[in-house]
């Protein structure tokens, strides 16, 4: 009992000092036919309204994104809509971004909407663990686990990797953004409990990063992996990772 205290201790002293900001992702299935319309009217008409709200303080940051090598299975999504929020009292009053709509631009927004262009699949609520600056990016790498060990995962990744990822952030091939949030909503057990991400300047760097036989080996990863007890905190590893190219991001979260 008093190793488990402990443990917890340290993650919440060692995660403090970050800003632990709120994360929503909407995924939507949008059908081939429909994809250039529905990536239209968001980009020209719905990016104005987030851009006010961020504007008045309203939330953070905002991305649109569109999942790299997409199916025309509608079970599964082909985009994803990302809002930062500073806090779960700015992520409640969220509401009254869109029911601004009309005022920001002018005509009725009923006229560009998106929802009968796509389909909404499912909506996840997070909150950030630790995250290094956001570097110039084009692609996301998203990581979704379930550890049997939330808060050894949790502390491996801030103490053991995250140096690591800091001191080589945007050299070469390397990520130039990272970051760990922890699943808010909705919770299950068929439900991952930590979303991490890797952020790269293009499609080849994401690839290599998923790529088994293109791994970065050198005595400082091989000091790091001697150490990890990740077999012991996820045996299982990440039960899902896929690619996300960037449309359009707005705000900074940072």
């Amino acid at each position: 009992m008093m190793k488990k205290l402990l443990v917890l201790l340290t993650l919440v002293f060692t995660t403090s000092v970050f800003a632990q900001n709120i994360v929503t992702i909407q995924f939507r299935f949008v059908p081939s036919e429909n994809v250039a319309e529905f990536e239209s009217l968001e980009k020209e008409h719905w990016s104005e309204v987030k851009k006010n709200a961020i504007n008045n303080g309203d939330m953070l940051a905002a991305a649109f994104l569109r999942l790299y090598g997409r199916t025309d299975d509608e079970t599964k999504p082909t985009h994803a809509f990302v809002q930062v929020f500073e806090s779960f009292e700015q992520l409640e009053g969220q509401m009254k971004i869109f029911n601004n709509a009309k005022n920001v631009l002018g005509f009725n927004p009923e006229l560009i909407s998106t929802q009968g262009l796509s389909k909404t699949l499912y909506n996840d609520t997070y909150k950030v663990i630790a995250e290094l600056p956001l570097g110039e990016f084009k692609y996301a790498v998203w990581n979704l686990a379930k550890p049997k060990d939330f808060n050894g995962f949790v502390n491996e990744n801030l103490n053991l990797w995250m140096p690591y990822f800091k001191k080589n952030l945007g050299k070469g091939d390397a990520r130039t953004g990272w970051g760990i949030l922890a699943r808010i909503h909705p919770k299950g057990k068929d439900e991952s409990s930590i979303l991490t991400y890797d952020h790269y300047k293009d499609l080849s760097g994401a690839l290599k990063s998923l790529s088994p036989m293109d791994g970065v080996s050198d005595k400082e990863i091989n000091s790091i992996i001697s150490k990890s007890q990740m077999n012991k905190y996820d045996p299982d590893g990440f039960r899902y990772q896929n690619i996300w190219e960037v449309i359009e991001f707005i705000g900074s979260p940072q």
